[in-house]
């Protein structure tokens, strides 16, 4: 008999509606739009997945209630799809959290295609699906919701189905941590999701340990945004990698180096991969704010006993998200290493991307790729390196870890600048300051002494100190909500 993945939710809903200050002006939206005007993304074209925990499936499975109201004038234009039961009535959590993520008043109001899942039949479509090809095409989905399997067994299950679901077909997976520090966020354990916190640091820090892959201590979050739980967070960081992906899709081989071809979609260039993706987000991310939307802010990053081995601070992860960073980021294009790419000889601009898709030193492959750089004036360089865990096409959903080092060597001085070389984690990074007149080479290196063929996503930013202030306009009217925290999950057969 197949087995049913059945969770429940409990969130607080408060409807009161309210105007604040911009979150948009926090996480650089704002600017982008100031910068781009008209052509800003939208999201247009991205069919996106949001998957949520029925707050009476624990109950009563038979009555689910897990859609957004799709009558709210939020969603108008929009199609919603629903492979798997009917939600009996409109979840209050689901329509908040659509609105930041797909609605009229989102960053990515463009997306115009939803699928719509109760959590134990996305997990079932998970489950069903071991060919290549994405659950009706999607390329993002939002999980707003935290749970467990009934076992550490299954719990490992999930999270394998989840990373493969990245690693082979490009389906971004964007996860909220859990609110507080007690509940297992179950999907915040996976290796190849986007980990979403909130800029207080008030969530869950650290992947749980679940068995011998999904091992404790992994840093997560990945990256924050500026709301109160990361239920609201979350979509922030779903809605703007669908700006990414319109980006990099849209720029085609102009930005991009070269594609591949999923079944379902069509052509996913480079610039828009999920590990481009993930990797622009994280470099492209502030890790010192000034926000007007939230008391919260980042003051003190990888500040005494915060700094973890993978280069990011334990409570924020690469910081607070920056749509316009991200942005210029996949927007200067793709830019190959001196390894890979004779004709440029490793020479990167300010911001850039280069996805690498055969590298480890296994069937001729190069074991370090080399990016070079002169630094005119005093710059602050972030840059993130990404690389997916591997899960196999079958049944046995066999995991392969890679380890890859991240470096930064200064040229000038003939000295290593800064080095991040977790062995845990599937992401290095850095965040360091650059001394004008001096020439610089980004460097990622094996980790292991065995070869190995692999890909890997390294994106970078680098900004003059001090940066420039983001502008901050008027308010922004949304829906405001309170979002409390999730209960545990449970996992029983059907």
């Amino acid at each position: 008999m197949t087995k049913k993945y059945w969770l429940y939710a409990l969130p607080a809903l408060c409807w009161t509606q309210a105007v604040f200050a911009d979150y948009k002006d926090d996480i650089g939206y704002t600017a982008l739009v100031d910068q781009l005007g008209g052509n800003t993304p939208t999201g247009a074209g991205v069919h996106v997945a949001q998957v949520e925990a029925s707050s009476v499936a624990y109950a009563d499975p038979s009555y689910p209630v897990y859609a957004p109201d799709t009558d709210n004038p939020q969603f108008s234009g929009k199609t919603f799809l629903f492979p798997g039961p009917a939600s009996t009535s409109a979840s209050g959590h689901a329509t908040s959290v659509g609105a930041r993520f797909y609605g009229n008043s989102a960053m990515a109001y463009g997306i115009d295609t939803i699928t719509s899942y109760e959590t134990n039949n996305w997990i079932g479509s998970l489950v069903a699906n071991t060919v290549s090809a994405p659950v009706n095409a999607s390329r993002i989905a939002n999980h707003s919701w935290v749970g467990n399997g009934n076992t550490p067994s299954d719990s490992g299950k999930i999270l394998r189905l989840a990373d493969r679901e990245v690693q082979r077909n490009e389906y971004i997976q964007v996860v909220g941590m859990a609110n507080g520090l007690s509940v297992n966020p179950l999907l915040g354990s996976a290796y190849n999701v986007i980990a979403v916190g909130r800029t207080d640091g008030g969530q869950d820090r650290g992947a749980d340990a679940v068995d011998s892959v999904y091992t404790a201590g992994r840093t997560r979050p990945d990256l924050v945004a500026p709301q109160s739980t990361t239920s609201a967070a979350t979509p922030l960081v779903a809605a703007a990698s669908a700006l990414l992906v319109e980006t990099g899709h849209a720029g085609g081989s102009s930005l991009s180096h070269g594609s591949s071809t999923v079944s379902g979609v069509g052509t996913i260039y480079n610039a828009e991969r999920a590990e481009t993706v993930k990797a622009a987000l994280m470099a492209g991310a502030d890790r010192v704010t000034d926000n007007s939307s939230t008391n919260a802010n980042i003051t003190d990053y990888r500040s005494g006993g915060h700094a973890t081995q993978n280069g990011l601070d334990d409570r924020f992860g690469a910081g607070q998200l920056n749509v316009l960073h991200s942005y210029q980021i996949i927007a200067a294009g793709e830019q190959g290493s001196a390894e890979d790419d004779h004709t440029g000889g490793g020479r990167i601009d300010l911001s850039g991307f280069d996805y690498d898709g055969a590298f480890g030193g296994g069937q001729g492959s190069n074991k370090t790729a080399t990016y070079k750089f002169d630094a005119a004036t005093d710059l602050n360089l972030a840059a993130s390196l990404v690389w997916n865990i591997g899960i196999s096409n079958d049944s046995n959903l066999t995991a392969t870890l890679h380890d890859l080092d991240l470096e930064l060597f200064d040229v000038t001085t003939q000295s290593t600048t800064a080095f991040s070389n977790s062995d845990i984690d599937n992401s290095e990074n850095l965040w360091v300051a650059l001394a004008m007149g001096h020439s610089y080479e980004l460097l990622v290196k094996s980790g292991q002494t065995a070869n190995f063929n692999w890909d890997y996503a390294l994106a970078w930013h680098m900004t003059p100190i001090p940066a420039a202030p983001v502008p901050l306009p008027g308010a922004f009217y949304l829906f405001a909500s309170a979002l409390a925290g999730f209960g545990a999950f449970t996992r029983r057969k059907g």
